[in-house]
């Protein structure tokens, strides 16, 4: 499969602790979260190869990276700072999203990944909830891109059958 068939991914980080005595950047995945989101990864892989992993360099980010470096069988996993959950974070998700193409996944947080989805779609909300661990898979159209599917970890695959605007996409990390 050439790259351009691959879709682009927004990968919300999986489930992670509530806090950590060092701050919000070093709070890891919970051991829950962990297993949930390996058990989702490897159904995704099934799906679609992929050929790149670009990461927030938060801890709980970087963990759900590896555990998708993991089950798609790739080597490396970049680590970039535009990931973080920042004001200006969707418009840098969605210049990377460009620049980076088909083919790769962006792990990062919420609300940034709902947001720069939604944008990419040029849609006000996605169609459902970007929850912890869910995916959001797209293709490239020109400048924007289509919905090809969005995956929850226990939840069946959404595909859409016609454009939609509905259910709110906003989520805290």
């Amino acid at each position: 499969m050439s790259s351009h068939q691959m879709p682009l991914m927004f990968v919300r980080h999986a489930e992670a602790e509530g806090d950590h005595r060092l701050g919000d950047e070093s709070r890891p995945l919970t051991l829950e979260g962990r297993a949930t989101f390996r058990a989702h990864a490897r159904k995704l892989a099934r799906l679609t190869p992929m050929v790149g992993i670009a990461t927030s360099p938060l801890v709980r980010a970087i963990q759900t990276a590896e555990i998708l470096a993991e089950a798609f069988g790739l080597a490396h996993v970049e680590l970039l700072p535009e990931l973080r959950p920042r004001p200006q974070a969707p418009k840098r998700i969605l210049h990377m999203a460009r620049e980076l193409g088909p083919g790769w996944m962006l792990v990062g947080h919420n609300p940034s990944l709902a947001v720069a989805g939604a944008r990419a779609l040029e849609q006000e909300e996605l169609p459902g909830k970007l929850r912890k661990g869910a995916v959001l898979a797209l293709h490239p159209q020109g400048k924007h891109f289509s919905l090809a599917w969005m995956a929850t970890p226990g939840r069946s695959l959404f595909k859409p059958d016609a454009p939609s605007r509905g259910r709110s996409s906003e989520g805290q990390d």
